[in-house]
């Protein structure tokens, strides 16, 4: 969910969301993180890579033909999430890769404490000598820091 707000918001600062500059690198290079990176705002000093598994594939493939140990993810921690559109299947204003910090552009809001909230049925399946459980957390998730993330785009 979060991430797709952060796809979905515009370059801009709006009312309903702030702005998350969209670097343009059609070729990826050994640099595109670290350009991305260069975009951030100060407040974002914790900032994460978050990326499709195939397109980490293609930027350590970039590394292994460089012939040397340079690392395309700046020592950032890479975190994987498939719903994120892949640098091979990216098309023109697609994003491939978010960079930004977490902790200072999303917030989560629990209104119910972080616990999750059980409840317990032994009555519906007795017969079967099963219990049904059901386990609820609540929790709203959203930008709220400009230039805090930078979608990196085709």
């Amino acid at each position: 969910l979060l991430v797709a707000q952060i796809i979905a918001c515009g370059t801009v600062s709006t009312t309903t969301c702030p702005g998350v500059p969209a670097l343009k690198v059609t070729t990826a290079t050994l640099g595109t993180v670290a350009e991305a990176v260069a975009q951030l705002s100060d407040q974002a000093a914790n900032p994460v890579i978050m990326m499709n598994k195939l397109t980490w594939g293609t930027f350590k493939g970039l590394q292994a033909a460089g012939n040397y140990g340079y690392d395309p993810f700046e020592g950032l921690p890479v975190i994987f999430n498939n719903t994120i559109t892949a640098y091979s299947a990216a098309t023109t204003g697609v994003a491939y890769m978010l960079v930004g910090g977490l902790g200072e552009g999303a917030l989560a809001n629990f209104p119910n404490g972080e616990g999750i909230d059980f409840k317990f049925d032994e009555m519906t399946l007795k017969k079967q000598d099963l219990i049904e459980v059901l386990g609820r957390q609540y929790v709203a998730l959203g930008v709220v820091a400009p230039n805090a993330f930078v979608k990196v785009t085709k």
